[in-house]
């Protein structure tokens, strides 16, 4: 008899694979680096954390879960600064993909 797992648990197993060694390199406290000053963290923040704490609520103590919290906040952080940089039209890729359509006849 073989074990089989459903489609969905397959894909939460995977996600949280994923995520893992950002989670993990945030809870370790060797791998921390410090911040110059604690800012609150954002609403969206806190509801994706409160969505990870409604989600898995026996995992993670009062302490990860703030730690987590900020770790989607710096992340949230690093995603608006990347949106304010501007590019011009001199910006490129290092590479250009083109579609290969077959031979030319």
């Amino acid at each position: 008899m073989t074990d089989s797992m459903s489609r969905r648990a397959f894909a939460e197993q995977l996600a949280l694979a994923a995520a893992a060694p950002w989670l993990v390199a945030d809870l370790r406290p060797e791998v921390r680096i410090p911040l110059p000053q604690q800012q609150e963290p954002s609403a969206l923040a806190k509801a994706l954390a409160e969505g990870v704490r409604l989600r898995y609520p026996d995992r993670f103590t009062p302490e990860e879960l703030a730690t987590i919290t900020r770790s989607i906040d710096g992340r949230l952080r690093a995603v608006e600064r990347l949106y304010q940089t501007t590019l011009t039209n001199a910006d490129e890729p290092d590479f250009v993909y083109a579609v290969y359509r077959g031979e030319d006849t």
